[in-house]
């Protein structure tokens, strides 16, 4: 089992990751990220999540479905 320290950690690390390949490679998709990245789509989406809480990314559609 986890601490919270362990979890909160891997959190950080997961979104410093996020970030660093947003700067190198610009603007992704969700799905982008995850390929990019290796990481699944919903470690993605939670990371995207909390950087989008506070204000280190923004999220926009790229298409009406998306």
């Amino acid at each position: 089992m986890r601490t919270h320290t362990q979890q909160a950690s891997r959190s950080h690390s997961m979104d410093r990751m996020m970030l660093e390949t947003l700067k190198r490679q610009g603007a992704q998709t969700m799905e982008g990220l995850s390929s990019l990245t290796g990481i699944g789509w919903a470690q993605v989406f939670l990371s995207v999540d909390r950087l989008s809480r506070i204000g280190k990314v923004s999220l926009t559609p790229v298409r009406p479905c998306e």
